[in-house]
């Protein structure tokens, strides 16, 4: 497996074992639907108040790039192609970009021991919804604030945004 298929695999393992803390479900979704821009939906199996299945889509990207880290952000350098489906003003399901970070180093990914599993680096996220249009031809950099960690209590809060219709 390559390495880039290796990042693809473990952001949606960190996504997938941050929505199991926090009680909610991911669909990986077919390569179609990867080809449009979405690479998982995060459902509520249930309801939360009085909203059925509240859910949002997700573009997922992963890097071992350290110099994306900066003071107050992450920036991260984003297909312009993507940034254009992202930054829609009306999606029908709220859609969030989601980068996971992890050492540059595979053997730094993943660390077990019979007390311990321990997942590095970290995971943020954002939503572009409604940001300005670009004039950029391949790649738009786009700052993501640090203090967007994509943890199961940041999952809870998306969630109750999008059930109260706020926006991300």
């Amino acid at each position: 497996m390559d390495r880039n298929t290796q990042k693809e695999e473990f952001s949606y393992a960190y996504i997938q074992a941050v929505a199991s803390v926090a009680g909610y479900t991911v669909e990986l979704k077919r390569r179609a639907m990867d080809n449009a821009g979405v690479d998982v939906t995060i459902e509520v199996p249930g309801e939360i108040g009085e909203t059925l299945f509240p859910k949002f889509d997700a573009q997922v990207k992963c890097t071992s790039s350290q110099s994306i880290f900066h003071n107050k952000f992450i920036k991260f350098p984003l297909e312009v192609k993507n940034y254009i489906k992202l930054r829609h003003e009306k999606p029908l399901t709220p859609q969030l970009l989601i980068v996971i970070l992890v050492p540059d180093d595979i053997n730094g990914w993943l660390n077990i021991s019979e007390n311990e599993t321990l997942m590095k680096k970290c995971g943020y996220w954002i939503s572009l919804k409604g940001q300005p249009k670009t004039n950029n031809n391949s790649t738009i950099t786009i700052d993501i604030p640090r203090i967007n960690l994509f943890t199961p209590s940041a999952l809870s809060l998306i969630m109750d945004k999008i059930v109260r219709g706020e926006d991300l």
